[in-house]
């Protein structure tokens, strides 16, 4: 019993540690991706971005039919048998669906290019550039073979080394070709390109050995079979995620396409966030499914601090935007700065989405989630025809908000109907007021102190100062509303006493603690939200094992959320 007491935990521990190293290299990749504005926005016009955002979403698409949920069912498989011969067999047949399928499909397309280019984009000269992408298209889905087999054989650290060296590779070559040759967006999109080629070339050893290229229509109709679902799950993403850039381009004009594309980018922080959580949180919530009350408080709670990171978050983008702005991007792009809040507002409604999901996901109904999804898309989708032709993207942005809102609503009522968790209400509305309540302040005071994303740079940098103590409305209003719990209250105070150690604790310790926490602002809130989950955490039992149910359940949220990555462009992107 004592040997597998200590495999399980061993095992448990395997599966946080690799979701947390895999989540650490994408987040280096988009970090390291945005300190790179300042050159993309100096050396590109907003046209320019323009160009490459429709890219971006063309191959986006168009990636949805190449990967044919194979991803998805690589994992499945793979799994089925520990027989090596087996699994070489279910790789080979990946292979070829990642190889000869592509080469035939976009190779079609490429020959069309020229009619499909302007079909799309309303006049001719543009198929350079959908070319480029193409090619890189087949390139990074055919990496998804040796980059999934790495995270099957538990590898995180080789997986890292190739997320990393890509962003080592492709951002000089971005410079070069951008600052050196002045290539615009083929130079952009061809770094992209040849970072694929490269990568490609140097992962060949993770696979290639394993391939026997024998044919076994048996396996290969099952594989479709579990795939094709995944793949309709990521279409319906699509257009609720980036849809918005057909219509922008032609209502409005490339120039806003690229605006909206840089806001995205901008918006980003709290998806990192996001990504981070999905890849740990799962696997700490999915060992108590066994006991289900248990079960559903742990989600309840850990949802609500991840929520309060989500508002403190929030908070912290809505007042110093405009100082990035500034820093970060050429002045012809400092308009995006309302767009660019209203999308992180609305990653924070597809957080929210995520954590209502867990119970449709637990109870294995995500064949609803396709449904669910199209319905919210038709709301965006007829939203951004009746509201963009007049007011663009900041139409878009709202109408992208408004389909996350839409999303979360009906994936609640679906997990509550199978899965019922006790979500704490009162606590979730508390961190909605108080991160309102502490924009109108910040705001009021910028608005009264002047602060405009093109004043000279001290003068922002001194009205952004002057609202910064606004923060302190968040941590008070959460603690007049007895937002938190004693034990919370009183770990609270130990973060407050660690921050101060040459303070004691007496009978105005009790004051002192609440001070200091305070006096971090919203950060306080993180601050919790990482104490109470790690104390929660440190309760389960380290002699639970998950399940092949369990594991079955884990595979499919960490998959789909992979298609809802893709969704983002992630794989197409710099």
């Amino acid at each position: 019993m004592g040997e597998r007491t200590k495999a399980s935990s061993h095992g448990y521990s395997l599966l946080l540690k690799d979701s947390v190293i895999y989540g650490g290299g994408r987040m280096l990749q988009k970090f390291l991706t945005a300190l790179m504005l300042p050159l993309f926005t100096a050396f590109m016009t907003k046209a320019d971005y323009g160009i490459v955002g429709m890219v971006v979403t063309v191959t986006t698409f168009l990636d949805v039919f190449v990967t044919l949920g194979f991803d998805v069912a690589f994992t499945r498989f793979y799994f089925d048998d520990q027989d090596a011969g087996h699994r070489s067999k279910v790789i080979t047949h990946v292979f070829y669906v990642d190889f000869f399928y592509p080469a035939v499909l976009l190779g079609a397309l490429i020959a069309f290019m020229p009619q499909i280019s302007t079909l799309i984009m309303g006049e001719s000269g543009y198929a350079l550039y959908f070319d480029i992408g193409l090619a890189t298209l087949f390139f990074t889905n055919l990496s998804d073979l040796p980059f999934t087999l790495l995270r099957l054989e538990h590898r995180p650290w080789t997986f890292t080394a190739y997320t990393v060296a890509r962003v080592l590779m492709q951002v000089p070559m971005a410079i070069v070709f951008l600052a050196v040759f002045h290539w615009g967006p083929a130079g952009y999109l061809g770094a992209n390109l040849a970072t694929a080629i490269i990568l490609n070339l140097a992962a060949l050893p993770i696979y290639v050995r394993k391939l026997r290229f024998l044919w076994d229509a048996k396996l290969m109709r099952s594989m479709l079979d579990f795939a094709i679902p995944a793949m309709f799950t990521a279409i319906s993403f699509f257009f609720l995620k980036l849809s918005d850039r057909f219509f922008l381009q032609h209502y409005q004009s490339l120039a806003v396409v690229g605006l909206y594309t840089v806001a995205n980018s901008l918006s980003q922080p709290l998806y990192i966030v996001g990504m981070a959580f999905r890849m740990a949180w799962p696997q700490w919530h999915y060992a108590k499914l066994h006991e289900p009350e248990k079960h559903k408080r742990m989600v309840s709670r850990s949802s609500t601090y991840f929520m309060a990171f989500n508002g403190a978050l929030l908070t912290l983008v809505g007042f110093y935007l405009p100082l990035v702005i500034h820093v970060l991007l050429n002045r012809s792009f400092w308009s995006v700065g309302p767009t660019t809040f209203v999308l992180t507002f609305s990653v924070a409604l597809y957080n929210l989405y995520f954590i209502f999901w867990i119970g449709a996901n637990v109870a294995k109904k995500n064949r609803l989630i396709p449904v669910i999804t199209l319905v919210a898309s038709g709301v965006n989708v007829g939203l951004n025809i009746l509201l963009v032709p007049a007011y663009g993207m900041w139409a878009a942005a709202w109408n992208t908000a408004i389909g996350f809102g839409v999303l979360a609503v009906l994936v609640y009522f679906v997990s509550n109907r199978w899965y019922p968790i006790p979500y704490e209400w009162r606590r979730l509305i508390t961190i909605g007021v108080a991160t309102a309540l502490t924009l109108g302040a910040g705001w009021a005071i910028g608005l009264a102190a002047g602060v405009q994303v093109d004043q000279p740079l001290v003068d922002l940098i001194l009205g952004q100062l002057a609202m910064t103590p606004a923060l302190l409305v968040f941590p008070l209003v959460l603690w007049a509303a007895r937002f938190f719990t004693p034990r919370e209250r009183e770990r609270l105070r130990a973060f407050a006493r660690r921050l101060t150690p040459g303070r004691r604790t007496t009978a105005g310790g009790r004051t002192a603690g609440t001070g200091a926490t305070a006096g971090v602002g919203a950060a306080g809130v993180a601050a919790v939200t990482a104490a109470t989950s790690a104390a929660a955490a440190g309760h389960a039992d380290p002699a639970l094992q998950l399940s092949e149910d369990d594991l079955e359940a884990e595979e499919e949220e960490t998959e789909i959320e992979a298609e809802v990555d893709v969704a983002e462009g992630g794989s197409t992107q710099l």
